[in-house]
């Protein structure tokens, strides 16, 4: 009875740690790309102040933070059992998918007439889709599974 009671409590602060950093890396993407506006509308003549390669460089790794938010937001009233299948599966991916869009290349420039489609940006928002559906599957799954018949 002790233990259940001990493990009720880590996973509720797993629960709020996952809900907190996905929360305030969401904040800061968003703060991000709010700010970059800003700054770009503040230069004069082609000159600005700051060096905005960072924005450009950081952004499309926390891209995956507003979706990883979306979910721990649906998780967090799930029993338990849903909540820690979705974040097995959310430790493989966010990292791995991170890795995939630092080896992506940086600009969407092609050679000999042909694009390259597959620049940072794409590559962040294809797999921040591909979380979100088969995030959604283990959910759904994990739900359905625990239903009384």
């Amino acid at each position: 009875m002790r233990f259940n009671v001990w493990y009720n409590e880590k996973m509720k602060k797993t629960k709020k740690n996952v809900l907190g950093v996905s929360f305030v890396a969401t904040v800061v993407y968003l703060s991000m790309i709010f700010s970059r506006d800003m700054i770009y509308d503040s230069c004069v003549g082609g000159k600005c102040i700051l060096n905005l390669d960072i924005f450009d460089f950081i952004a499309p790794f926390v891209f995956i933070f507003p979706v990883v938010l979306l979910l721990s937001l649906i998780t967090y009233k799930l029993r338990e059992e849903t909540f820690r299948a979705w974040l097995h599966f959310a430790y493989g991916f966010v990292p791995l998918s991170i890795f995939l869009t630092f080896l992506a290349r940086n600009s969407s420039g092609g050679s000999m007439g042909i694009p390259n489609i597959l620049d940072q940006e794409t590559v962040a928002f294809l797999l921040s889709a591909l979380f979100l559906i088969i995030s959604l599957v283990i959910i759904i799954y994990q739900w359905y599974k625990k239903l009384p018949e």
